[in-house]
């Protein structure tokens, strides 16, 4: 159930993913589901269970006595009809309470470990670990309620088999013989010690349904949010294509047009671009133009509410399944994984020992090659936690070798060389131009100098294209971004 689930998710688009935090998401395709199997179906099979069997005890208690039957079930049913009446709203309560307190818990420790150096400088440390403790404590508190009030209704149920048993006895001696008082009290002691254990059982299901459907709310959540589940594909892994052919890696964007939920501004208005294979083509703009949303659109990550895309003549979603590994992306914040360098350059792949020759080449264009070679290990060096063993420019230079692992025919870079030192920029920077002609680039950049060489610049305003062409020409058309040109000297 997480695996389908968690591949309903993945087949939306990134506002979709980004609907809900990651700690949110986590607790729904993990503990969420289990809650709903365990919790919730698996206690369904437990009292079905129970129900029959308390069918069949009243059915033989009806035949040896009518009278202790009716008085029986009435007896336990008003008992485990109070109970469920009285606990089920504080039940599923203490169930949401669970939800919330595991995931705000879950996301405040995130939080400490990737702000680390901030709360050091700061001295938030306390602040942090005291806060986290109260929801834990929370946590503790509702989980230990929740168990406390099985207890109640196992002793009420035990207390009514006594206080029962009793009034029957006083009744019985009183109005009837001895032995007759004694035969009746006995039924009703041997019919309870079966049927009591089933009502509590039958009660106690009764309430971890209604608690386990609070505790897995993200869950159901996620599920209405992705709607009617789609036929999902047989997944077939064909290993990895570094030929790539019949790829062509032009893009044609036709009127495209795109508004964020709950807002009324068009962050894409209209734009339309041809890009031919081959080409270096720079996306500039000042921040908030739509530079990345456009780049999200032309690699499918987001879809257009008009216009359309093409890639190698199919849409973007088509072609990268046509063709994977034709496509690299590299983001502005290249997300390291908890393994080896070779694993980082190879990820999503298995096998990785049997590319070594195709990681050095691609750690090579990003200029991690000598550092790769010079650790004790080499590329099976670990990186650390989120990349920790590597500076920042280190894990950027990941990143790009990452996207150059399948050597790509269409490379997208946002913002790829921003962490980079001038030197290390240049030299990356010369290593992309150089696949001029072979591989087309389509880069996002705010340092000029890097843009300086795109055969195209694309330059955009409040998700409109002003300006296209070489880098002088776009200077002529835009006074903004010549006055960046001249204070950069350029």
């Amino acid at each position: 159930m997480s695996a389908s689930l968690l591949r309903q998710l993945l087949t939306k688009n990134l506002l979709v993913i980004q609907a809900r935090s990651v700690q949110e998401t986590l607790f729904a395709v993990t503990q969420g589901v289990s809650t709903v199997t365990v919790g919730i179906l698996g206690a369904a099979v437990y009292l079905i269970s129970d129900i029959s069997l308390l069918i069949i005890l009243i059915a033989g208690l009806f035949v040896a006595d009518t009278v202790i039957a009716l008085s029986t079930l009435s007896v336990f049913s008003l008992v485990a009809f109070v109970l469920y009446r009285i606990m089920r709203n504080r039940v599923q309560n203490m169930g949401g309470k669970q939800a919330e307190y595991s995931i705000e818990s879950s996301q405040r420790v995130t939080e400490v470990i990737h702000s680390y150096r901030e709360l050091v400088v700061k001295n938030r440390r306390e602040f942090y670990a005291n806060e986290i403790g109260d929801f834990r404590l929370k946590l503790a508190d509702s989980t230990a309620e929740l168990s406390f009030m099985q207890n109640i209704s196992k002793y009420a149920i035990e207390m009514t088999v006594v206080i029962g048993g009793l009034a029957i006895a006083g009744i019985q001696f009183a109005s009837q013989t001895a032995s007759h008082a004694i035969a009746v009290l006995a039924i009703f002691l041997a019919a309870s010690t079966r049927i009591a254990p089933a009502v509590l059982r039958v009660q106690q299901g009764l309430l971890q349904i209604k608690g386990s459907i609070a505790l897995a709310k993200p869950t159901f959540e996620l599920i209405d949010s992705l709607g009617k589940p789609e036929e999902l594909e047989k997944f077939i892994d064909q290993g990895i294509d570094f030929e790539h052919k019949g790829f062509n890696a032009n893009i044609k964007a036709r009127n495209i047009s795109f508004t964020y939920p709950n807002s009324d501004v068009k962050v894409l208005d209209e734009i339309s671009l041809e890009i031919e294979s081959g080409q270096v083509v720079a996306i500039v703009g000042s921040s908030g133009a739509g530079k990345t949303t456009l780049v999200d659109i032309i690699l499918g990550i987001l879809n257009p509410d008009e216009g359309a895309v093409e890639i190698s003549g199919l849409g973007s979603s088509d072609a990268i399944k046509t063709w994977p590994g034709a496509i690299g992306y590299v983001p502005q914040d290249v997300t390291i994984i908890n393994g080896t360098i070779a694993e980082n350059v190879a990820m999503g792949y298995k096998n990785v020992e049997t590319f070594t020759s195709e990681i050095h080449d691609a750690l090579e264009i990003a200029q991690l090659d000598e550092f790769a070679t010079s650790l004790p290990l080499g590329i099976a060096s670990e990186v650390g936690d989120r990349g920790t063993k590597f500076s920042g420019g280190q894990r950027q230079r990941l990143g790009i070798a990452r996207a150059m692992f399948t050597r790509p025919l269409l490379i997208v870079l946002d913002e790829a060389t921003s962490s980079l030192d001038g030197e290390t920029e240049a030299i990356v920077s010369d290593s992309i131009q150089a696949m001029k002609g072979k591989t087309t680039v389509l880069m996002i950049a705010h340092r000029l100098s890097t843009v300086r060489q795109a055969d195209t610049v694309i330059y955009l305003e409040r998700g409109k294209l002003l300006a296209k062409g070489t880098f002088d020409e776009v200077r002529s058309q835009v006074p903004d971004f010549d006055m960046q040109a001249q204070l950069m000297g350029l």
